[in-house]
């Protein structure tokens, strides 16, 4: 299966292809050992990933943006559900699916958090991301996104990717990351503990009796800055307050 050369990367949309059959080979193994039942890929592009998803037989549903790939990835793949629309619009509904994607580096982390806050969220889900960004989702580095990524999930950067490995060639080096959920429950309303953590960090540098004023903070938690606090102390600041 291929697809004809006039069919070309669109920068537009984020496209990067991973060109390195080993490295296909062994991120589809890192897929495959976590034992789906059935795969969303998100941006299959030239199918590249597909092909060998495809041949395990493993039900899958392609979310492809870019109509060019679609039609071609429908031709390609007979028997599997193609969906020519922006991830971010495509309603999620399957609640046995892995999710997998190499995501384009503008939409990731929106990406990310509309798969992780979703019921849909069963089982692990593995993406390639800006090294950069997968940094942050770590709780070694206390900010919004690895709080927030907390409340719904174990984290893990499984390896590096050199930019070399893809065409075109990006300015960064990527990572193939894990998401796994962790069933934990906060017994408070997430999205208000969400918002709880996105006014700290309004201002990072000031402390959370400036952020905060609307909260109940003891003397300790008020004098201290946003980084310097744990999840579990966001979640003891709402359910004071």
């Amino acid at each position: 299966m291929g697809f004809p050369n006039r069919v070309t990367p669109k920068r537009s949309l984020g496209q990067n292809f991973l060109i390195n059959p080993g490295l296909i080979k062994k991120i589809i193994t890192v897929v495959l050992n976590s034992d789906p039942k059935h795969i969303t890929e998100i941006g299959p592009g030239k199918g590249a990933f597909t092909e060998e998803f495809y041949a395990t037989t493993i039900p899958m549903i392609l979310i492809e943006k870019d109509f060019n790939f679609t039609q071609i990835l429908q031709d390609n793949y007979r028997g599997t559900q193609v969906h020519n629309i922006d991830f971010l619009d495509f309603e999620l509904n399957n609640f046995n699916t892995t999710y997998f994607g190499s995501l384009p580096f503008n939409k990731s982390k929106d990406i990310i958090y509309k798969i992780i806050s979703s019921p849909t969220f069963n089982n692990p889900a593995f993406f390639i991301i800006q090294k950069e960004v997968a940094e942050k989702y770590s709780s070694k580095n206390v900010n919004p996104l690895s709080l927030i990524r907390e409340i719904y999930s174990n984290f893990e950067i499984l390896f590096d990717i050199k930019a070399g490995n893809f065409r075109p060639k990006p300015n960064v080096t990527t990572s193939l990351v894990k998401f796994t959920p962790h069933r934990k429950s906060w017994n408070v309303n997430v999205k208000d503990l969400e918002l709880l953590i996105k006014k700290s960090f309004k201002y990072p540098r000031k402390t959370l009796k400036n952020n905060l004023k609307s909260y109940n903070l003891s003397k300790e938690i008020a004098g201290k800055r946003p980084a310097q606090l744990l999840l579990s102390n966001y979640v003891s600041i709402l359910k004071n307050s």
